[in-house]
């Protein structure tokens, strides 16, 4: 399938699409629009920002068609050898997973906006973006000029895209690989110290898995004049949006694009490659539903920062002040107390990006960090620091997507028992399938490292987290930190 893209309307943010679809003796044909995008595991619903939408012959006579769902359309072909379908797409949410077009930006996520023939998604898609000459684009996909091309669609829904007059570029060698930094809208103060960061931990995750397995690895990052965290993994990409700019001049807002970047890389491997057997392959027509969130996102997110910290990046303190955060949003939560990380897995497509009722549900982020650390600490106990939880994912890379295979909740327990030695049955009673147990967990967590967590309460009557090192602690757990914290 042929696409070219324009931009119709800058001041009211529609970017034009018109695609050339060969029918191949289809009749009728049926254009699928995804429903939702990998990486946020809910509905998108992002038909209902196209418009105008109109298929015609090559002689350029109206073809008749209909909507047979909320984004599927159904397209009597009849003996045409070639359809000309068009629409409009409302591009105006600037966020890492949606689209944004203006005077000076095109930004698409593909999967937000382009459509596949139904049983056709293994086709060669080639996108012609009609833009000024002094632009320049940014994506993961091979580009010629002003042409990117897609093996098939999964590759096409997964490679976002800027275009603009006003990208930085700055990219260097790491192992095998070219990673690249995108800069639109604003930039880091210290080029060559983001860089040297970016190489600490990249090795540090690369170690973890054996490999880079990729020849370029570019972060699109998105600066937006407002305060703004956002990050989406793609296969061999991230588009990350924060702002405001002003904020790369404070530690804080430095340390948490460090953070958000390091997260998104981990994806690189976990998610992205090694994937729940319920999301490989894709089904982009409906809900993809999985338990698995806090192996997918649970684990990158303790990894995320854990990677800052072992390649020396960050130092304990700017870890543990990290940590306490991420625990304040769970000591906050009642939802702990009622209802499953599992299961709130499965309900990331009910309401797992906003709020919900209050008290309801768990994060597979924060529960899932949890969840991963406790994990970590328990193998290094029993395994006297010879293994952790990198020694799992390993293995389960090799086992699943080395092979062509997904994981299961199976595999990763039985991977974990076999690293450490012990059973996991409780755990996964307690902490993963069950709730209400966190805080015995967290407890003897922090024990084994020689921490501790000070809980205090403000005059609002919200939770505030702080992880301090104990006055004295037995060597056994000065070890087991040393183990913990180390570089790898």
């Amino acid at each position: 399938m042929n696409y070219t893209v324009h931009i119709a309307d800058a001041i009211d943010h529609f970017v034009g699409i018109e695609a050339e679809i060969e029918t191949l003796g289809l009749n009728p044909m049926y254009l699928q629009l995804p429903a939702w995008r990998p990486g946020r595991y809910e509905l998108g619903n992002f038909a209902k920002n196209i418009r105008k939408f109109t298929v015609k012959n090559a002689a350029g006579k109206a073809i008749p068609f209909k909507k047979v769902s909320k984004d599927c359309w159904e397209i009597h072909v009849l003996n045409e050898p070639k359809v000309y379908v068009s629409y409009e797409y409302y591009a105006n949410q600037p966020d890492a997973g949606a689209s944004f077009v203006g005077e000076q930006l095109l930004y698409l996520n593909p999967v937000n906006c382009f459509m596949y023939v139904d049983g056709r998604a293994n086709e060669a898609f080639t996108l012609h973006l009609h833009i000024p000459d002094n632009w320049q684009i940014a994506c993961q996909l091979p580009i010629s000029g002003k042409t990117l091309k897609a093996q098939n669609f999964d590759q096409l829904a997964d490679s976002p895209f800027f275009a603009s007059p006003n990208l930085v570029h700055h990219s260097f060698g790491l192992n095998q690989t070219h990673i690249h930094f995108w800069f639109e809208g604003g930039q880091v103060n210290d080029m060559p110290l983001l860089e040297e960061q970016t190489r600490k931990y990249a090795l540090a995750q690369t170690e973890i898995f054996g490999e880079l397995p990729v020849k370029d690895f570019h972060f699109l990052y998105l600066i937006l004049p407002d305060k703004f965290r956002h990050g989406v993994e793609h296969a061999d990409s991230t588009v990350i949006a924060m702002g405001p700019p002003t904020g790369f001049n404070e530690l804080d807002f430095y340390n948490d694009f460090l953070a958000i970047s390091s997260h998104e890389l981990f994806h690189l491997w976990n998610i992205k490659r090694m994937r729940p057997v319920e999301l490989l392959p894709y089904d982009f027509t409906k809900e993809n539903y999985s338990r698995l969130g806090y192996i997918y996102e649970g684990i990158t997110t303790y990894y995320g920062d854990l990677m800052l910290l072992r390649s020396g990046v960050w130092d304990f303190e700017t870890y543990a002040k990290s940590l306490a955060s991420d625990l304040e949003r769970h000591v906050n939560n009642l939802g702990r107390n009622h209802y499953s990380v599992a299961d709130s897995s499965f309900d990331t497509w009910l309401d797992g990006y906003v709020p919900g009722v209050k008290g309801r549900k768990v994060s597979i982020y924060m529960e899932g960090l949890i969840a991963a650390w406790v994990a970590d600490i328990e193998i290094l106990v029993r395994t006297n620091g010879r293994y952790r939880l990198d020694e799992v994912l390993k293995r389960m890379y090799a086992q699943s997507y080395k092979q062509g295979l997904g994981y299961t909740q199976e595999m990763y327990k039985n991977t974990l028992e076999a690293v450490a030695g012990t059973s996991f049955e409780v755990y996964f009673e307690e902490i993963i399938d069950g709730f209400g147990q966190w805080d015995k967990y967290i407890q003897k967590t922090l024990e084994y490292v020689g921490l501790e967590l000070l809980v205090s309460e403000n005059s609002a009557g919200v939770l505030l987290c702080q992880i301090k090192k104990k006055a004295q602690v037995l060597d056994s757990q000065k070890a087991l930190f040393e183990y913990w914290v180390k570089s790898v």
